[in-house]
């Protein structure tokens, strides 16, 4: 605690917070790293506080800004780490259009993927902006998804490959089609799809991420 006037600590507490995206924990460990490495510093003569605001604004905290929050992945609950997996799976960013659909599969975890995204949001593990949930860093997205055990990640990609065409709204040459799904979608002719929510996505849009998927799940 620097126990100075809100007004000397300011600018210090404005740059502390935009590099650590307001996150608590990281704050208090960023600015005791930097009492450790003498960024902040205390003036026997002034007996006060002071900080070299210079190093302050030159330190780059994003890698590590990602790093601690990798560190609570263990903490989360069950169907938060779930659901997590199941946006890493979908890449560093995911249409919320696309998981409302999945929202309805039993790709989701018991309780659902919106009920943990909240939650997600506030610890700052992902972001929500424009129609889309992306991670709040891509070495986070890395990371979850590269501990996903390969043949869990391989089912994860097909189920979520399947849900998805099987939700289009497919002709009877496509129905046929979906049995070889292993082989890319190939022959699907479809035209378009709306979530319960009202968010469209085109059947094409949904036939290329599904193709995306299949192709992550990889051979048999």
């Amino acid at each position: 605690e620097l126990k100075l006037p809100k007004r000397l600590i300011g600018e210090l507490s404005d740059v502390v917070y935009k590099k650590t995206s307001g996150h608590i924990l990281f704050a208090v460990e960023l600015l005791n790293s930097m009492v450790r490495d003498s960024t902040i510093y205390f003036s026997m003569r002034r007996r006060q506080f002071h900080w070299k605001l210079d190093r302050v604004y030159s330190l780059k905290t994003d890698e590590t800004v990602a790093t601690f929050i990798i560190s609570t992945l263990s903490t989360l609950h069950p169907d938060a780490l779930k659901a997590l997996q199941v946006l890493s799976c979908c890449g560093f960013h995911t249409d919320v259009a696309v998981l409302e659909l999945l929202e309805e599969s039993d790709i989701s975890p018991c309780r659902g993927i919106r009920s943990s995204l909240q939650y997600l949001v506030d610890v700052g593990i992902v972001e929500i902006a424009g129609g889309l949930v992306a991670f709040a860093h891509d070495l986070i997205q890395q990371h979850v998804y590269e501990n996903i055990d390969l043949s869990q990640r391989r089912d994860l990609h097909f189920n979520i490959s399947l849900f998805l065409g099987l939700k289009s709204s497919m002709n009877s040459t496509s129905i046929q089609a979906i049995s070889s799904i292993e082989n890319g979608f190939k022959n699907l002719y479809i035209s378009e799809s709306k979530t319960a929510e009202g968010p469209v996505l085109s059947e094409r849009s949904l036939l290329s991420i599904a193709t995306d998927h299949i192709n992550h799940a990889g051979p048999d």
